[in-house]
């Protein structure tokens, strides 16, 4: 009879250590995401279109963050049935009282209220055959998600992510130079940069350390039809080439006119289907003329480049336990990125990026209001209007890629002629970097 009692209570003690088990694996960030703005409309064709970018950005941000195993995420059609009952409309952020309500109906732990920042396309160069204008461009997506703390609504976290193509497309030109016809993207182009800044974004919030010395550039495979068989085409390029089955491309025909000079035209679309290293299928899925053997395919495939960090520091500057260099400064549009390298003399060490200046002097020498401005250390990224600051620690044997940036940058500046940065370590607390004709 004994030992029937203590096997009963043995069972109750385990049912209730897995009870228990089970309550600390649940205990995972509940957050609402409730939707993202434009920091502009003229990004747009029209409001309709606005709104269509905006709700799959919504849902794609929901269904990522979703699959990260420290977060719980409210599904989308819940989070509109809340927008509903509450009378309130989505792409806008919501006031404090409408956070209130909508915590008491989703027990969340923060809601999160994103926008696009930025929606560039930069050409970087450029040139014509005949009628036919071969473009490199770069197009950049820059998000930003703020998330608020349910039970504090005045306080959040502001994070931010950032997706780059470098891409190469055709533009159609008449005789006079004027543009007629663009084809500088494939369809996809922006969503695919739009899915790599959500990308960002999400190992931003979560802590995942992201290689940000890594660039993904864009490059065009021309492959030649080399023979047809009923409807499909052989191509001269394979797997060796970057491509890969289920890649679709452009079929394209170069004729000579009488003058001598180049023409183009699109005969239609194509899809790979089987592929070796050096050759492969591909099956016409829409055409304007007939393929013939000499029609070139194009297909774009993205490569993995490292940025160059080799060369010389700028700037030095040693504490007690950390080294910091400063290695170049960036211009993009009218933002300036200065990138440096954090690492400990010994031991782990707690690093702090500030960036709070109201000011910063141009390549003319003319002070100017900084504006949006962002500090980071590895993957965490913080952007405020008044003071971004982040901390993270750095350990040793382990350095950390760490970067100050800014806006209202004029659009000709070639360098900085003087401008703040600031650090804070644990045992020599607020540090100055005074740079002076920082070239870019």
């Amino acid at each position: 009879m004994k030992k029937r009692i203590i096997f009963i209570a043995g069972a109750g003690l385990l049912a209730l250590v897995m009870i228990f088990a089970g309550a600390i694996e649940a205990q995972a960030t509940r957050v609402a995401v409730l939707g993202f703005e434009a920091a502009d409309s003229d990004w747009f064709e029209s409001s309709s279109h606005e709104e269509e970018m905006l709700e799959n950005i919504t849902d794609e941000f929901n269904d990522k963050l979703s699959d990260i195993a420290d977060y719980t995420v409210l599904s989308r059609s819940r989070i509109q049935d809340l927008y509903d009952e509450l009378n309130a409309r989505p792409g806008r952020r919501p006031t404090h009282s409408i956070i209130n309500q909508m915590r008491g109906r989703t027990n969340a732990d923060y809601f999160a209220y994103g926008s696009i920042d930025r929606i560039n396309v930069e050409e970087k160069d450029d040139f014509n055959i005949g009628p036919v204008r071969f473009s490199e461009v770069e197009l950049t997506v820059e998000l930003s998600v703020e998330m608020i703390d349910a039970r504090n609504p005045r306080s959040s976290d502001t994070y931010t992510g950032t997706g780059r193509i470098t891409h190469t497309g055709i533009n159609i030109v008449d005789s006079r130079g004027d543009r007629i016809r663009l084809q500088a993207f494939d369809d996809d182009a922006l969503d695919r940069t739009i899915s790599r800044a959500i990308d960002s974004l999400i190992a931003n919030i979560t802590g995942e350390d992201t290689d940000q010395d890594e660039e993904i550039v864009e490059r065009t495979v021309e492959a030649e039809v080399v023979s047809i068989v009923g409807d499909r085409l052989v191509i001269n390029k394979g797997s060796r080439d970057g491509l890969e089955v289920g890649q679709t491309g452009d079929i394209i025909r170069y004729t000579t006119t009488s003058a001598g000079s180049r023409r183009i035209q699109v005969v239609g679309t194509s899809e790979i289907t089987d592929l070796d290293r050096n050759s492969g299928f591909a099956d016409v899925i829409s055409r304007n003329i007939t393929p013939e053997v000499g029609d070139i395919i194009e297909f774009e495939v993205e490569e993995r480049t490292e940025r160059d960090r080799t060369v010389d520091p700028i700037e030095v500057v040693e504490t007690r336990d950390l080294r910091i260099e400063i290695h170049e400064a960036v211009k993009a549009d009218d933002r300036v990125t200065i990138y440096g390298e954090a690492s400990t003399r010994r031991g782990d060490a707690e690093l702090t990026l500030v960036l709070g200046n109201r000011d910063f002097y141009d390549h003319n020498e003319n002070r100017r209001d900084m504006t949006g401005k962002r500090v980071s250390i590895g993957g965490w990224t913080h952007s405020s209007r008044t003071t971004a600051r982040v901390t993270d620690t750095i350990r040793e044997n382990e350095p950390k890629t760490i970067t100050w940036s800014f806006t209202n940058v004029p659009e000709n500046a070639d360098r900085i002629s003087r401008v703040i940065l600031w650090f804070r370590t644990e045992r020599d607390g607020d540090i100055s970097i005074d740079l002076r004709d920082l070239r870019l």
